[in-house]
């Protein structure tokens, strides 16, 4: 359930980068999530939906997932290296069992496309 943290977290960054961006509504959150993630872009999905689904900001936003890497060391054999994939394996022994140093993000708001005042009809005046 710190999937709804979490997301709270991201709509958070995402109100106050807006706000100093002079943005009256947010199209599009860019979201990079990682292999050290313990929940699943659905549950994300759920949650944004349920906390900014009435917030006038957020209306009609959209969230669009990427992937990106995480430092992991194998159980197995120690190596360490980067998992750029849920399910990774390690390269050295075939591992699956992988622990995720603690410095690696799970998911964070990369970027954001936005409405400025006076854009709210023009689909393509983003920022």
């Amino acid at each position: 359930m710190h999937e709804l943290g979490i997301t709270q977290g991201i709509i958070d960054r995402a109100r106050t980068a807006a706000g100093e961006a002079g943005a009256v509504r947010i199209r599009r959150l860019y979201v990079t999530m990682t292999p050290a993630a313990d929940f699943t872009q659905e549950s994300i999905e759920m949650y944004f939906e349920m906390l900014a689904g009435e917030d006038g900001l957020f209306q009609g936003a959209e969230l669009a997932f990427q992937w990106g890497p995480a430092a992991a060391t194998c159980l197995a054999c120690s190596r360490s290296f980067e998992a750029d994939r849920s399910g990774a394996v390690c390269p050295e022994c075939g591992g699956t069992q992988l622990r995720f140093a603690a410095e690696s993000p799970m998911i964070q708001l990369t970027g954001l496309e936005v409405v400025e005042p006076g854009d709210d009809e023009d689909p393509d005046a983003t920022r």
